[in-house]
């Protein structure tokens, strides 16, 4: 959403002046708090008054405090900011304008009724406000307070222990309306809001699992319920993590307590549980496990005093291609390569593309195969079909072969065998496709062993009856190295990528170079602040839930959410 917010004044000759600013954001908060897009410095109004979202068009709604906002006829606790419609917040009045082209709205933010001129009528009515102002005689007022009294502090006790006609059953209790409605719901909620029975299905009753996973059937366990012991969460409650009716935060805990209870000695709590114990990333955190691919499916290897390998059945050099003097290339001097050359950032920000021939290798890698034929390469798939590619070339060069081409490829002279004059015979034509066999077959040779394939894959040779045939070993690359880490490249993108990934000096393509906690910790610091660090809690890397969607500590309503100001991204 891109709003348009106009703040209105009028100076001592009574003209009004206007301040624009352009905010974007996916949510915009509105209170006195220093880091709301739109402020309202007046305290009458609350640190966190209310958010402006975009719901085909800029909407109002309250926020954590959950009182009424008036307007100018009724009170409401949402109200769609058209153009023409005005709404009092406290002293202010947010009215909605016509927005210019490229804006989702536009409004003007004015102080209609300053502290100075309604606190004198506050004083004088304080003033007037007596017993007698109010028509209560003292005598009766005092009997009454008496009587509050004994109710509170004898009867309503007594009905606890006594058996009285009116104790209630035992499991029942009586509480005050705010613990049946302390606040107005999260943001998500809102669509259900006014419809109670959404979640409390039974009255007087707490939410059950069953209510919260009508709408969140797919969100998965804590973890995979293979990666955890079956009885670690038995008798446990969605509830007992998350709750609502908190105002527009969301519905989790985001201090280190909600994870540390139970993985500060999780082995203790769970036997056979695969974690280790954890309870601040600066002093108690265990090295990373990263997930390795392995012959069928992955392997976790935690990190430790050595560099760790991977068998991805490449061979490649980081160090090469990294090279400050350049590397060759087919049609140009040596140029310089740096990561962003391979790795190039995907749609989310978050990750990279995989690497692939076509777009990030061939343009120095190049397949041709016959010097006197340039224009021809062989296919990068499966080595049957680039042997098929091979032998027909050869053969139809054999055969068809223009002079030139033919001297060259074969180093006799002459050409194909269908451009000489006369009718060829069975025998010659046996003869040339044999030279073009034994051509085809030497090249070959060459491709997967010495010129081509061999420069970048594990190549495995076999020979039998029929001849020589080459397989290519299966590329296994790990792309997410840790699938359930919440972690963003873009958050990090004023980094060198040789700041976490020192690379430089490789000359292996099993090294693995992922940084160990040693070099994040010299960045992040744990829970409590550091002058210099990050303060940097649990869910600022872990998220819970099925990994794919990763839980994060900063409310964001979509997946790309855009928060005015960078309040919302974790650093």
């Amino acid at each position: 959403m891109k709003l348009l917010v106009i703040s209105q004044s009028r100076n001592r000759a009574g003209r009004t002046v206007q301040v624009r600013k352009e905010v974007t954001a996916d949510w915009i908060r509105v209170g006195r708090h220093a880091a709301s897009e739109v402020l309202l410095a007046d305290p009458r109004i609350a640190l966190a008054q209310g958010l402006i979202v975009d719901r085909n068009g800029p909407v109002y709604t309250e926020g954590e405090m959950g009182t009424a906002t008036s307007t100018t006829r009724k009170a409401v606790r949402s109200v769609r900011l058209a153009p023409g419609k005005a709404i009092d917040v406290g002293p202010y009045r947010i009215t909605g304008v016509a927005a210019p082209a490229g804006y989702t709205g536009a409004i003007t933010v004015e102080l209609v009724r300053p502290a100075d001129e309604t606190a004198p009528a506050f004083l004088e009515r304080a003033r007037r406000l007596t017993l007698a102002s109010l028509g209560l005689p003292k005598r009766g007022l005092a009997l009454a307070l008496f009587a509050l009294v004994a109710v509170a502090f004898f009867l309503l006790p007594s009905g606890r222990v006594l058996d009285l006609p009116w104790r209630a059953p035992a499991g029942a209790a009586m509480a005050s309306d705010r613990f049946w409605n302390p606040g107005p719901v999260m943001l998500a909620h809102q669509p259900v809001g006014e419809k109670c029975e959404a979640c409390h299905e039974i009255a007087f009753t707490r939410v059950r699992d069953v209510a919260c996973l009508e709408c969140h059937a797919r969100i998965g366990h804590h973890l995979a319920p293979e990666a955890k012991p079956a009885a670690l969460f038995a008798g446990s409650r969605c509830a007992a993590c998350h709750r609502d009716h908190k105002g527009v935060k969301p519905t989790h805990r985001d201090d280190d307590r909600f994870c540390v209870d139970c993985h500060r000695d999780v082995r203790g709590l769970a036997n056979g549980a695969q974690s280790q114990d954890a309870a601040d990333f600066a002093r108690s955190h265990p090295a990373f496990r990263l997930t390795l691919p392995a012959d069928k499916g992955v392997r976790r290897v935690r990190q430790g005093a050595g560099p760790l390998q991977e068998s991805s059945n490449l061979v490649f050099s980081h160090a090469v291609h990294l090279d400050p003097a350049g590397v060759r290339h087919p049609d140009k001097d040596k140029v310089r390569l740096g990561c962003e050359a391979c790795h190039q950032p995907d749609a989310s920000r978050r990750s990279f593309e995989p690497v692939s021939m076509a777009r990030h290798c061939q343009d120095c890698h190049r397949l041709e195969f016959e010097p006197a034929v340039t224009t021809r390469q062989v296919p990068h798939g499966r080595p049957a079909e680039a042997m098929t590619v091979v032998a027909e070339f050869y053969a139809n060069l054999a055969l068809n072969g223009v002079r030139d081409s033919f001297e060259k490829a074969f180093g006799v002279p002459g050409e194909g065998l269908l451009r000489r004059a006369g009718e060829p015979g069975e025998g010659a034509r046996r003869a040339s496709l044999a030279m073009a066999a034994r051509k085809a077959a030497h090249v070959s040779e060459e491709i997967f062993e010495i010129r081509l394939c061999r420069t970048c894959h594990e190549i495995q040779r076999s020979d039998g009856d029929r001849g020589t045939d080459w397989n290519v070993a299966q590329v296994r690359l790990g792309h997410a190295w840790m699938p359930g880490a919440r972690f963003d490249h873009a958050s990090h993108a004023q980094s060198r990528c040789s700041s976490c990934h020192d690379v430089a000096k490789s000359k292996r393509s099993s090294d693995v170079a992922m940084p160990s906690i040693e070099g994040c910790r010299e960045c992040h610091g744990g829970s409590q602040p550091v002058a210099g660090k990050v303060t940097s809690n649990c869910l600022l890397c872990h998220g819970f839930h099925d990994p794919r969607h990763p839980w994060d500590p900063q409310f964001k309503p979509k997946s790309a959410t855009r928060v005015a100001g960078g309040a919302g991204r974790a650093r």
